[in-house]
């Protein structure tokens, strides 16, 4: 006996409206494979509509920039100004760019902007902001704690010494 593939749609079959209001043929495992008119037993597509995670009101705008990327932009290469530049503000992340972050201070400050949804992208709010924030906060705080215990800022102060 051939069994089929399981997927996410054969485990959970989304009914149409029209069809969400008929009774479930019954299953049998003896019977005979159910007639294909009929609706498989699932759950309607309306109440799966509504288990879809929900970001805010912003999250259907087609082009917001993700609140991930922005955040590991931040962090990653934020003296660089690369998370001004890729939320659409070039002035602002060619000047950061040219100051080296303004000194560190001005990426430190863009940092806790990001993390605190003050950056954003055409007026609107970052895409995943409310999901990815607790994680973002979360993994900031113990890279910062990292750093400070492994005294990163002398090996940065040394390396920028030598080069200069």
């Amino acid at each position: 006996m051939d069994v089929p593939a399981m997927t996410a749609t054969s485990e959970i079959p989304a009914l149409s409206a029209d069809h969400a209001n008929r009774p479930a043929a019954p299953s049998d495992s003896s019977a005979a494979p159910q007639n294909p008119a009929l609706p498989s037993p699932g759950v309607s597509a309306s109440s799966l509509e509504s288990l879809a995670p929900t970001d805010s009101r912003h999250t259907g705008v087609p082009g917001n920039r993700s609140f991930v990327i922005t955040w590991l932009l931040s962090m990653l290469f934020g003296a660089l100004g690369f998370d001004r530049l890729y939320t659409g503000r070039y002035l602002t992340g060619a000047l950061k760019l040219l100051s080296l972050g303004g000194m560190g201070i001005w990426w430190i400050i863009d940092l806790g902007i990001v993390l605190a949804c003050g950056l954003r992208y055409r007026r609107e709010p970052l895409r995943g902001y409310a999901q990815d924030k607790e994680i973002a906060w979360i993994a900031t705080g113990f890279t910062l704690i990292v750093a400070y215990s492994m005294q990163v800022d002398e090996l940065v102060t040394t390396f920028l010494g030598s080069l200069f």
